[in-house]
């Protein structure tokens, strides 16, 4: 009897013992399951976030530009020779003068990834007056991410198209011009280009 006791009593161990196994598997699925919904959900709400601080990181350096920009022209640098590189004497980042230093726009802000870009042949509308204005600029953003530089700087998220820059190719040409009938005198900025890509563009010099 002592024998078939100790043998009932076993087999009532492993039956709790594998009950607490499923039951630990089943709690393991479910926590998994809540942290893929909450993991999808943060993320969410992290591409919000993360579109607010690239916005910022752009504005910031294209701030930076300028303030490079005009300590060149404050050192007596000639505006139609700067050039947006590390050419000793007429170069924004040359190593001599040090007016400034080159930088790379966040890689997440873009659907196509691009470096910044200078421009002095670029006509903004409402600037100054029909002559070329010099801006730095960068294209393929994601429209988050401009959507948050005009809220930013204008407090609406509209991106104006642009209607006559049909793309990355045109925005660096000899003679382009940014204009929209949606908006005037933006010296600083995000539009969309006829191609359906996303540009950001800051003025360093107002002609």
């Amino acid at each position: 009897m002592i024998t078939s006791f100790r043998r009932q009593h076993l087999s009532r161990q492993r039956g709790m013992g594998a009950t607490i196994i499923l039951f630990t598997i089943a709690l393991i699925v479910l926590v998994g399951a809540a942290l893929a919904y909450g993991s999808r959900g943060n993320s969410r709400a992290f591409s919000a976030e993360s579109s607010k601080v690239f916005s910022s990181v752009l504005l910031k350096q294209s701030a930076e530009y300028r303030d490079a920009y005009n300590r060149y022209i404050f050192d007596g640098g000639i505006a139609s020779s700067m050039t947006f590189d590390t050419t000793s004497g007429t170069g924004l980042f040359n190593s001599t003068k040090q007016y400034g230093i080159e930088q790379d726009p966040p890689v997440k802000a873009f659907v196509t990834p691009s470096l910044w870009l200078y421009n002095k042949n670029a006509v903004v509308t409402g600037i100054g007056t029909t002559t070329a204005d010099s801006i730095v600029y960068v294209t393929g953003l994601a429209k988050e991410v401009c959507e948050q530089v005009n809220t930013q700087m204008y407090g609406v998220t509209t991106v104006p198209i642009e209607t006559v820059l049909a793309n990355a190719a045109a925005l660096a040409g000899a003679s382009p011009a940014i204009l929209s009938p949606t908006f005037t005198g933006r010296a600083t900025g995000c539009i969309q280009l006829v191609d359906a890509t996303y540009a950001f563009y800051s003025t360093l010099a107002e002609n």
